[in-house]
């Protein structure tokens, strides 16, 4: 299905690139929610690098979930890359509760990782440097306590270093959209917010080429880091599993889901919204 507003088309999962790591403990509960209610609400996002062959931006605990149950096809909504008006690329802030002695010890245990101190005033949105020295992220305490961590090496070498900070807290956290402005009076809202946390991890932004090539490498970007924000995102298609028919062509799979949304009534939303989760 394809309008002047969006583009729905199944696509096989094994012509998707991931470019992050997978979050376990989601997919286990949502593999667990698909068996019940046998619907994919929300299509993923991919962009098409052309031959038949996809990138995901969004949507990778619905790709292994799929996986797992053994469909091999899933819904995604196809946007262009390079459209900026189309789509925005940003970050996440990872949240969580731990000791920032513990965090900071176990960041020196790899030497290629610098730690340094800094003050509020220095946090701010950073693009990172795919070579040579450069901070790789910001720690930041409930307490505004400020650590800087710096390393040098490769892009690929730098990813990696990242999921290396990331295996010390990821089965404890808790992923906030990073505001356009970082000073001490955002992240002390943040930690209303998240009140049972004390850490903020603050992540470098990055280019869509660099995500490109993260996922053509494979060597993925950490779990909850990008955030791809997409005009006229399509959600709440409800879409039965059993249009994911492992038996048909996708021709057919195209065919049946279009005939079902085109059933249903869909509305643009211009205004921003406000979600209370």
């Amino acid at each position: 299905m394809k309008t002047d507003r969006f583009q729905l088309e199944v696509i096989r999962i094994k012509d998707i690139l991931t470019h992050e790591e997978l979050d376990p403990t989601n997919s286990k509960e949502l593999v667990n929610f698909l068996k019940k209610s046998q619907t994919l609400s929300n299509p993923i996002i991919v962009a098409s690098l052309g031959n038949k062959q996809y990138l995901q931006l969004d949507g990778m605990n619905r790709i292994y979930s799929f996986k797992t149950l053994g469909i091999k096809t899933i819904t995604a909504q196809v946007v262009d890359y390079n459209n900026q008006e189309e789509i925005g690329l940003s970050s996440w802030l990872h949240i969580f509760n731990g000791d920032i002695k513990k965090f900071i010890d176990f960041i020196k245990k790899d030497q290629s990782l610098i730690v340094s101190q800094g003050k509020m005033d220095q946090v701010g949105h950073r693009y990172i440097k795919e070579k040579d020295f450069g901070r790789l992220c910001t720690v930041v305490t409930n307490k505004k306590e400020v650590f800087f961590i710096s390393t040098g090496g490769s892009f690929s070498e730098k990813i990696k270093r990242m999921n290396y900070l990331v295996s010390f807290y990821k089965n404890n956290l808790s992923r906030g959209a990073l505001p356009y402005t970082l000073n001490s009076d955002t992240v002390k809202k943040f930690f209303k917010q998240y009140p049972n946390d004390n850490i903020i991890v603050i992540f470098p932004t990055f280019t869509p080429q660099q995500i490109i090539e993260s996922a053509k490498s494979k060597v993925l970007l950490p779990t909850g880091i990008t955030r791809h924000l997409v005009k006229n995102r399509v959600l709440n298609i409800d879409l039965s599993l059993s249009v994911f028919n492992n038996k048909k062509s996708l021709k057919q799979q195209n065919e049946e889901q279009d005939k079902i949304l085109l059933k249903k009534r869909s509305r643009l939303y211009e205004e921003a919204t406000v979600n209370f989760e």
